[in-house]
């Protein structure tokens, strides 16, 4: 009888952990030949190469305002698109600029973007410098090859953050360069159930993400993810946390690194990227908030913060 139990738990583990394997597979494996492009689409192939720097950080996604897929470090994703145009940003998180730019998607074409991204030499956790940049076909593919692929599906690639001094959870009056408006949402966002999460971006806008289940985020159940993902949907904006359920976690962007900022966007430079970029700009409002009471769908009752640990002492 014992034996019998045994053998029926053994069968039940062998099958848990080769669902879990299979659940892990995502995407394709670094060689990987390109699969053919559908007449009626174009492929649109987006990239970061292999670096020591930001290994373990995951770059968020966005095609037409759409949550895409957290690109991972030495990975590739390839969006099947209508022809036209189309609006993708990538988004390095909350280390460095967001950068996008419209691309013309032609049928039965492929095109490739790498997200090119620099540290400062004295500050190596933030980018000042970071760029989609449209790669000539050769080049690309033989970067490509060298890459697994990634599920062009969203993904939930969760980061932790270390409790700041900042200021108090409660006082809303800290929260940096938004407008009043804002702080009334996050008077609100104090109010929900966790776990929750709150983000800002050096354009004034603001997130407010809660619970475990939202409607334009299917798959992704941390806050802090979806926050993260949704702030990808603005260019030339840096999107920092600052709460994560009971806990501030801003830290002030380094003065460096705006001033950068501040002196590309002055220096006159148009280059086709750069026209570009101003004219999404014109067209969106980087200076709005998002409150996700929204696209709440249900939230399940949570008491600890989340599925996993964030916060870091």
């Amino acid at each position: 009888m014992a034996g019998s139990r045994l053998a029926r738990v053994s069968v039940l583990l062998f099958i848990a952990a080769a669902v879990l394997i299979s659940g892990c597979a995502r995407g394709t494996r670094a060689g990987t030949p390109l699969t053919p492009v559908d007449e009626s689409k174009g492929d649109v192939y987006i990239y970061r190469n292999k670096s020591e720097v930001a290994r373990a950080q995951p770059f968020y996604t966005t095609v037409d305002g759409h949550i895409g897929p957290a690109l991972a470090n030495g990975s590739y994703v390839v969006f099947h698109l209508e022809p036209g145009k189309h609006n993708v940003v990538v988004s390095p998180g909350p280390w460095g600029f967001n950068r996008g730019r419209t691309i013309q998607v032609s049928a039965g074409e492929r095109s490739y973007y790498q997200f090119d991204f620099t540290p400062d030499p004295e500050d190596k956790l933030h980018f000042e410098q970071t760029v989609l940049r449209a790669r000539p076909v050769e080049a690309a593919r033989a970067d490509i090859a060298l890459l697994p692929g990634i599920s062009p599906r969203a993904t939930e690639r969760r980061i932790s953050f270390r409790r700041s001094t900042y200021a108090s959870l409660s006082d809303a009056m800290a929260l940096p360069g938004v407008n009043d408006k804002a702080r009334t949402t996050y008077e609100h966002w104090l109010k929900q159930k966790l776990p929750r999460a709150f983000v800002v971006s050096t354009g004034g806008g603001w997130i407010s993400t809660w619970g475990l289940s939202v409607i334009d985020a299917p798959g992704i159940s941390d806050p802090a993810t979806r926050a993260m993902q949704r702030c990808a949907r603005w260019r030339n904006v840096v999107c920092q946390m600052y709460a994560v359920n009971t806990s501030v976690v801003w830290t002030p962007f380094p003065a460096k690194m705006i001033a950068a900022e501040r002196k590309r966007r002055q220096s006159g430079q148009r280059s086709e990227e750069a026209i570009d970029d101003m004219n999404v700009e014109k067209a969106t409002d980087a200076t709005a908030g998002q409150d996700e009471s929204a696209v709440q769908s249900k939230t399940d009752a949570v008491t600890m913060p989340s599925l996993e640990q964030l916060i870091v002492d």
